[in-house]
């Protein structure tokens, strides 16, 4: 009988574990999201910067000449 208890409790930390795992899954793949998007924006921002920045050197060539 004992090894049926012990045999239980096991069971029942694997359950506990695996549905752990999944919740930490679950909580990485939208993390994950998150960042690619932040990403996007990064990227999104840092392009128009340079754009910015080139059309600064534009303007002071320009003016200057």
């Amino acid at each position: 009988m004992e090894l049926n208890k012990l045999i239980k409790k096991i069971t029942r930390e694997i359950q506990r574990l695996e549905q752990q795992r999944t919740i930490k899954l679950s909580k990485r793949n939208q993390l994950d999201e998150e960042l690619n998007l932040i990403n996007l924006h990064l990227k999104d921002l840092n392009n128009l910067k340079s754009q910015y920045e080139k059309l600064e050197k534009i303007l002071i060539i320009f003016l200057m000449v």
